[in-house]
């Protein structure tokens, strides 16, 4: 493994799962289980398989205890300090990056701690080399979201997919805009379609949120101090502002009060120190085959997107079906995402003493599993104790669950420090925070939580 040094990474680790079902706790999302691991592992996991050996991770201050204390028990060579941000603040993506930009010295990786994918990121860090851009980015085309049946009250979700264009021949990325703001009709400048001879519109592509980024990016993003989200509206600049010229010196006057220029744009910090323009100009490369302009017709802010193969898993986990169906698909395609051999899906500090467990299934440290039980493709925490008579099916038990005698679950989500009493029958149901079922409860699709003043049962 080669040590990259151009590049620090950051992972974006403080999100709290807006959009998974609300189940009264406060449950960090980066820690929720997929297989083995808790989520944010991957994303490590991911940087250390391409040679980094240290990252700067973001992470609410109320969580870093317990993120500290899951990832020491996680297989990791790679370095990596916990930043926090405060946990009261309402930050966006960019707000974070402003946070840690007196660290950053050189280009950055960013990287979403909710990502589990098998790309080798060196195809998106090479883009970004081969054309000196200001940003490369990774999009997944994996079609419409698989569907399946999930837990909890029925909804019909929107999956949140992005318009893309593209130059087909270089991967340039011409236009980026969510797919949801457009309903029949998409105009596109008319300068694209002259500087592009072979453009390609895609509608269903899942924005990974992996961004490698010019250092001087990070500043500029400080100094204009007027975006708040990466994807939403740092990167849409940045990719339409590809299309402008930089303004006249005669245009660019007037100072604030604090003397800073305010009319200063994005090309006074595009600058090239280097002979990068010169060795451009000398190349033979050129990016089109039409026209008479030069390698990269003059531009001098470049955004490109890299789209792997349909084969290529890479899935966010933001939602709830994409937290189910990772962990349907996790033991299936282990190697190839991880790079490691899965030795122990029942660690050995666990109690099974049953003989009806599966291979699709993976229990955790210090849980119990009683002898006449029947577990099948199912993901067992830390601490749970599964009594006797018990049969799981295509469940996932969090850390510290218990499951008492006669019950029968299938298809349902334990959250952490949840009961279910004797003689319970529940289908495809989400179960709280330290929520009790009562014994002989019988569940359809149903969400059981807690709230401040007493008991609910939605559904």
């Amino acid at each position: 493994m080669h040590k990259i040094s151009e590049f620090q990474a950051v992972v974006l680790a403080a999100g709290r799962g807006s959009r998974l079902p609300d189940v009264g706790g406060t449950f960090s999302k980066c820690l929720l289980p997929i297989g083995p691991y808790p989520l944010l592992w991957y994303s490590l996991n991911m940087l250390e398989r391409v040679g980094f050996q240290e990252t700067m991770v973001l992470v609410l201050d109320d969580d870093k205890s317990s993120i500290l204390s899951a990832l020491e028990k996680c297989p990791l060579k790679i370095k990596y300090e916990l930043i926090v941000i405060p946990s009261e603040e309402d930050w966006g993506t960019a707000n974070s990056l402003k946070h840690i930009s007196s660290r950053v010295t050189t280009d950055l990786v960013v990287v979403s701690g909710d990502l589990i994918s098998n790309i080798n990121l060196n195809d998106v860090l090479n883009l970004y080399r081969k054309h000196d851009a200001v940003l490369a980015s990774l999009f997944f085309n994996n079609g419409p979201e698989e569907w399946i049946e999930l837990p909890g009250i029925k909804t019909k979700a929107k999956p949140d997919r992005d318009l893309v264009c593209l130059d087909k021949e270089t991967e340039r990325l011409c236009c980026l805009a969510s797919a949801s703001d457009f309903e029949e009709n998409v105009t596109l400048p008319r300068l694209l379609l002259k500087k592009f001879n072979t453009l390609s519109m895609y509608s269903r592509l899942l924005d990974a949120h992996v961004y490698i980024m010019k250092h001087w990016v990070v500043n500029y993003l400080v100094d204009m101090d007027k975006f708040t989200s990466i994807k939403g509206e740092l990167i849409p600049h940045l990719v339409k502002k590809q299309l402008s010229k930089p303004k006249d010196v005669l245009e660019k006057k007037g100072m604030s009060e604090k003397n800073i220029d305010i009319n200063k744009d994005i090309f006074d910090y595009a600058l090239e120190n280097g002979y990068e323009k010169q060795i451009r100009e000398m190349s033979a490369y050129n990016d089109h085959k039409l026209g008479s302009k030069g390698v990269y017709s003059g531009d001098i802010l470049r955004c490109y997107a890299h789209i792997p193969d349909k084969n290529t898993f890479g899935m966010r986990v933001n939602t709830l079906s994409a937290f189910y169906l990772s962990n349907n698909k996790i033991l299936s395609k282990w190697e190839e995402i991880t790079g490691l051999p899965l030795n122990e899906k029942i660690h050995p500090n666990s109690e099974v003493k049953t003989k009806q467990i599966d291979e699709n299934t993976t229990v955790g440290e210090k849980s119990i599993l009683s002898e006449k039980t029947s577990i099948k493709c199912t993901f067992i925490g830390s601490n749970c104790t599964v009594e006797n008579k018990v049969r799981l099916t295509n469940c996932i038990l969090m850390n510290n669950v218990t499951i008492k005698e006669g019950c029968v679950l299938q298809d349902c989500i334990l959250y952490t420090g949840a009961t279910v009493d004797t003689n319970c029958a529940l289908q495809y149901c989400i179960v709280g925070p330290h929520h009790v079922v009562p014994s002989t409860t019988k569940g359809n699709h149903q969400l059981l939580a807690e709230t401040t003043d007493n008991m609910i049962t939605l559904g």
